[in-house]
């Protein structure tokens, strides 16, 4: 077994009783009612994906069936600044509008949490609290910064989650509301979190030019609050700076080496995956969704916008969903192959996509360097996140092309670099579970030992292999042969067994 800790694999039974860890050793099976032999494989605490975005999947589908099957026992939600809960105002009326026809009846954590247990998930769930949910429900979508009125709302409000189980506070600095933030306003909210002993997670304010910059602005927020910090899927985008990887990793290191409880997440591939949007200049946000669909609209201002856009590789941006069915045949394409077929120039055809959408379009960016990949993985600050939803290969969460570390970050970053000789097989396996359990101070999780929770995997290091492609996603791994959560089998022998037994992790 491994047991998460980083330690050596050792022989020996474990034992599971009322959905904890029992007993270890060498163990009679004549005491067991239910005894799996699990002979060449490597038995593992569940893997705790750090950096999930299945908020609203997992009431959609709660069998949460593409990250069951890679040996997720736990998701972490609530990344990049977006999260269910809290719920008012225009941050309301956006995720009604991107979450049809999924009824929102709740606006706190408290609500939310209701609604799960209800559902029942496969998986148990933790999260942490949205900045864009508190800004986008007290301010809304504007660029200016909060009055002090607003600002003691907002912290009123991640006050609420904190009590009701949030785990810190994350944000979407490269998105709106969360891009109009400034120092002051991240810092006492930091601060909050930090003081009801929750993390500061950050998607950065630049991955690419300003990279370097939104490193260290991240850390001196954290610094400044007083936060453990957690910084998302840590890469730098685009072949012109890839070479900056480097000065992250040493100020990520300077400031660990001063004390700092710094951290990064990281998927196991290197193309990213988002809104399509995010290729537009930051002030067409400015107001939300309609606000920004009228200047794609607006001759004048289409040709300033097209300006502004700074991405030149129409090839590498694919695109993966779309929300409607008139233009369903571009997925799976680039925006170069589908101006082509319109006639368009690609900015133009960009614009257009995203106003007959609704701006409702996911897509592939094709951008980052394997070497920097190995390098950012192989620290041992760095912990394995997927950065994707709950799919399925049938039903409501089946369509488009979805990135493939949906259904295969985990066995790809198990086959890749344990398999491969870059960590050992004990050093990946701590990072989707002891490392993530500790940072966000998961006390009986992601840990093999008498008294935790009983969520485990058994896998086999020979077999163990992704198999969903950038072409063909929607396909389940290799060599995940059992996922018990909270000591209940929900795979066996790599089959979903229905159950529900997941639990919210306050």
């Amino acid at each position: 077994m491994i047991d998460g800790s980083g330690g050596k694999p050792r022989r020996g039974d474990v034992g599971v009783r009322k959905g904890r860890i029992a007993a270890l050793g060498d163990l009679p099976s004549s005491r067991a009612r239910r005894t799996i032999r699990a002979e060449g494989c490597f038995l593992a605490p569940g893997f705790i994906d750090i950096h999930s975005h299945s908020d609203y999947s997992l009431l959609v589908d709660p069998r949460a069936e593409s990250k069951i099957r890679q040996g997720v026992t736990t998701e972490v939600v609530g990344n990049c600044g977006s999260s269910a809960a809290p719920l008012y105002g225009e941050k309301r009326a956006r995720a009604k509008d991107q979450n049809r026809p999924l009824s929102l009846g709740w606006f706190t954590l408290g609500g939310y949490r209701r609604r799960l247990r209800e559902k029942g998930t496969a998986v148990n769930v933790a999260t942490l609290t949205g900045h864009g949910n508190l800004r986008g429900s007290v301010i809304g979508y504007g660029t200016r910064p909060p009055s002090r009125g607003e600002m003691k709302k907002m912290l009123s409000l991640l006050d609420r989650s904190m009590e009701e189980g949030s785990r810190g506070l994350s944000t979407g600095l490269i998105y709106p509301p969360g891009i109009y933030a400034g120092f002051r306003e991240l810092k006492e909210l930091a601060a909050l979190a930090a003081r009801r002993g929750g993390i500061y997670s950050t998607h950065l304010r630049s991955e690419s030019d300003r990279v370097e910059e939104a490193v260290g602005e991240a850390i001196r927020v954290a610094e400044a609050a007083g936060a453990s910090l957690q910084i998302s899927h840590l890469k730098t985008q685009g072949r012109r700076n890839w070479h900056r990887i480097e000065n992250c990793l040493r100020r990520i290191e300077s400031a660990r080496s001063l004390g700092g409880n710094v951290h990064c997440d990281r998927y196991p591939y290197t193309a990213s995956s988002t809104g399509l949007d995010i290729l537009l200049p930051d002030w067409t946000y400015e107001g939300g969704n309609q606000a920004e669909l009228a200047r794609l609209s607006d001759p004048r201002l289409r040709k300033r916008i097209t300006k502004g856009i700074v991405w030149t590789d129409w090839e590498a941006a694919v695109i993966s969903r779309l929300s409607g069915k008139r233009n369903r045949w571009m997925e799976g394409k680039s925006v170069a192959d589908v101006a082509r077929r319109r006639r368009q120039k690609p900015s133009d055809c960009l614009l257009d996509i995203l106003r007959e959408e609704r701006l409702v379009i996911e897509a592939l960016f094709f951008s980052m360097s394997d070497e920097n990949l190995r390098k950012i993985v192989s620290r041992p600050y760095c912990m394995i996140g997927s950065d994707a939803s709950a799919k399925s290969i049938r039903g409501p969460l089946s369509g488009g092309k979805p990135h493939p570390r949906a259904f295969g970050a985990f066995p790809r970053a198990l086959r890749e670099f344990a398999g491969k000789g870059m960590l050992t097989w004990e050093e990946a396996v701590h990072k989707m579970t002891g490392l993530p359990a500790g940072k966000l101070g998961l006390a009986d999780r992601g840990a093999i030992r008498t008294g935790a929770a009983a969520d485990l995997v058994v896998f086999d290091a020979k077999r163990i292999a992704d198999r969903a492609t950038y072409a063909d996603p929607h396909r389940y791994p290799l060599g995940i042969e059992y996922v018990i959560v909270n000591g209940e089998i929900v795979v066996e022998k790599g089959w979903h067994t229905g159950k529900l037994p997941g639990k919210f992790l306050d």
